[in-house]
């Protein structure tokens, strides 16, 4: 049996060795409403970070929206699980079809507070994984985005200054030292 949106962001959640962070997912989890379609206030993201291991650069893009250099990503559809809104945003804005077979374990969970008043969205419960990968096979959607670029990850830290991507870089950068 597959197990829920809500179960899902339980099992991460108490699997997280971020406690503080984890309280919090587990705090919003029981408030229910898990999307941007059912709250448009605060609610439950995916992001996922292109990292190339052979050259140690990850891929960020310069987002139209946001007006920041980001991560890929977005928000869970209603009647999504995490794995199926992960390959969704893979596949809208790099081009790539079912990234991933099974649902992996994400290597970060951040809480992004959105400063940006003209958009409905002021908390998201974000959660992050790990896409290795050269980007040989990206078809980037650009619709989305001014500029993407592949920097390595002390350059990136110079463009991407949003707390949750200083924090997926730390991450990276302890993962992969």
């Amino acid at each position: 049996m597959v197990a829920t949106l809500a179960e899902q962001i339980r099992e991460i959640a108490q699997e997280s060795k971020e406690k503080d962070i984890a309280e919090k997912f587990l705090t919003r989890l029981k408030e229910g409403s898990l999307t941007r379609d059912e709250n448009p206030q605060t609610h439950f993201c995916v992001f996922f970070q292109p990292y190339n291991p052979a050259t140690k650069q990850v891929f960020i893009a310069d987002h139209k929206k946001s007006g920041l250099w980001l991560s890929p990503g977005g928000h869970i559809d209603k009647e999504e699980d995490l794995l199926q809104a992960v390959n969704r945003e893979i596949s809208e804005e790099l081009g790539v079809r079912s990234y991933f077979p099974h649902a992996p374990k994400p290597f970060l969970l951040t809480v992004t507070y959105i400063e940006n008043g003209a958009r409905a969205c002021k908390v998201h419960y974000d959660t992050w994984y790990l896409m290795e990968t050269n980007g040989d096979n990206f078809q980037v959607d650009l619709s989305e985005f001014h500029q993407v670029k592949w920097l390595p990850i002390p350059e990136a830290k110079k463009l991407a200054t949003h707390s949750a991507m200083q924090k997926n870089f730390e991450t990276l950068e302890e993962l992969y030292p």
